[in-house]
């Protein structure tokens, strides 16, 4: 495990701190801190694990990315972070570099792009640690979806068994069936059992608009109905599979050597404690790291 690359999705564990920590925890200025304290002790544990090549990815573009260009409904659905909430991201940032963590967020692309580049810069097998269903269309047999919380492990067939659909399909999944979370309606009336029986069939959005009329020779309930649905609604269709797609083509200068975890002077990274007020217990762990 150690020397594959792990690549963490930072907004999953910084929400669940987030909503599920009490907040009394506080820093010196008074800014509730416990989405910064919960998220802290993640790292603390993920780097237990001695991984030798890691990088954190932030959600810095928020309605700003370049699918919100594309489908300005893109995640329209979702509450802008309020001041305490900016404050303690920016804090998380903070403490991952501060504990010598390389991390990256880009005002254009999301933590899942900044992921699906890495991912397919290097040739390491790679561990994403998320609970994020769109992060497994990365997926290679090397690779594996971490859900750290639970500490669950998808693999390629895992991600088949849960789904349905192979992990190259979940941009089409997605596309057709809809992604509630991220606002995409998909297409109307075609829920997730017909995206699953057309994937399996035609392999992908391309190949069922190359083979449309081979939907009455699959056995397909109210096919009649979803060949309409498809012709009718096309131009969505794929409008919402430009969107689904993780891009991995950002135009980055990262090196692997950039990524290796390498701990720094834990000087700056326990008076960050201080401020945060940060129980001792949790500065002792932040010493055992040099």
């Amino acid at each position: 495990m150690s020397r594959a690359l792990f690549l963490v999705d930072a907004s999953i564990y910084i929400f669940r701190a987030y909503f599920s920590i009490p907040d009394n925890f506080c820093s010196k200025s008074g800014e509730v801190v416990n989405a910064v304290y919960g998220y802290t002790h993640f790292l603390l544990d993920l780097l237990e694990c001695k991984p030798t090549y890691i990088s954190v990815a932030f959600d810095k573009s928020l309605n700003r990315c370049f699918r919100n260009e594309i489908y300005p409904a893109y995640k329209a659905n979702r509450v802008l972070p309020d001041e305490n909430l900016s404050f303690q991201l920016s804090k998380c940032e903070e403490i991952t570099q501060l504990l010598g963590i390389h991390s990256l967020s880009l005002e254009r692309y999301e933590a899942d792009d900044i992921i699906g580049t890495l991912h397919k810069k290097f040739s390491l097998p790679k561990i994403i640690v998320t609970r994020d269903k769109d992060l497994g269309q990365l997926i290679g047999p090397e690779d594996v979806l971490w859900d750290f919380a639970n500490d669950s492990y998808s693999g390629v067939g895992d991600i088949k068994d849960k789904l349905g659909v192979w992990p190259m399909q979940i941009p089409d999944y997605l596309a057709l069936a809809g992604d509630a979370v991220d606002n995409i309606p998909g297409a109307p009336g075609i829920g997730t059992k017909t995206a699953i029986a057309l994937l399996a069939k035609f392999g992908s959005i391309k190949q069922i608009y190359a083979s449309l009329d081979q939907i009455f020779d699959i056995d397909l309930r109210g096919a009649k109905k979803v060949h309409s649905i498809l012709i009718n609604h096309r131009r969505e269709i794929m409008l919402y599979r430009q969107i689904t797609d993780i891009f991995c083509d950002i135009p980055i200068n990262i090196t692997l050597k950039n990524l290796r975890f390498s701990p720094v002077s834990n000087e700056k990274a326990l008076a960050f404690c201080d401020e945060m007020i940060f129980p001792a217990k949790l500065k002792k762990r932040i010493e055992r790291l040099t």
